[in-house]
């Protein structure tokens, strides 16, 4: 048994350590743009939010046209597969966990920001699908955490009998943490990811997590 029987996860910073594929690919997308690619830590600032790719790239260049954006998210996608599959590398414990959490009757989604088919590549090459029920990446007719519609329009429709109190959202961003807060169910932060730690706990997150491997202490009754 386990405390929350639907346990949503969000995946970079969470499930998997992207940064280093990230910030290549934004410094790669940004130059094929004609842009200055941006110092890292700038980078880092807005990875830490758990947004999009056009809210990070509007972020930064602030008086683009959606023209400019979309133009830098196709760059960043060329990119992405390659460094993704040369530097991505699962956190420690991950496939463990999962086994664990399934042993234990949960039912695991993930719940990402990152271009859907992205994600479901990534996953498929890790191994992971066995483990999920569903996964829901980032599609652009539909909204993205720290949204409420997220929850409404994208994890409902598969859990429509479901109590709030049987969810739980493991993310390390503020996007993660926000979306469970105006979605009225659980959160758990993952420290150990890419989120900036202050507004993080200034959130007051329910849970806290510093490695994946605390997340079965969250769950177990």
């Amino acid at each position: 048994m386990t405390r929350f029987p639907i346990i949503l996860l969000d995946y970079d910073g969470t499930l998997a350590e992207t940064q280093p594929a990230i910030l290549r690919s934004l410094k790669e997308a940004f130059e094929a743009s004609g842009y200055d690619s941006p110092a890292t830590d700038t980078l880092k600032a807005e990875l830490s939010k758990g947004g999009t790719l056009q809210t990070l790239f509007q972020a930064i260049v602030p008086d683009s046209e959606d023209e400019d954006a979309g133009a830098f998210v196709r760059h960043y996608r060329a990119s992405y597969p390659r460094a993704d599959q040369e530097e991505t590398v699962l956190f420690d414990g991950v496939k463990p966990v999962l086994e664990a959490l399934k042993g234990k009757g949960a039912t695991l989604v993930v719940l990402s920001n990152k271009h859907a088919p992205t994600v479901h590549k990534s996953i498929e090459r890790f191994g992971l699908s066995r483990w999920f029920s569903g996964v829901i990446g980032s599609e652009p007719q539909y909204p993205h955490k720290p949204d409420p519609r997220v929850m409404t329009d994208r994890v409902r429709p598969l859990f429509p009998e479901a109590d709030s109190a049987e969810f739980l959202m493991v993310g390390d961003t503020l996007a993660d943490l926000t979306f469970a807060r105006n979605t009225g169910i659980a959160s758990c932060w993952a420290s150990y990811g890419h989120g900036a730690p202050q507004p993080c706990i200034d959130l007051r997150p329910d849970y806290r997590i510093d490695r994946v491997a605390d997340l079965l202490s969250v769950v177990s009754l």
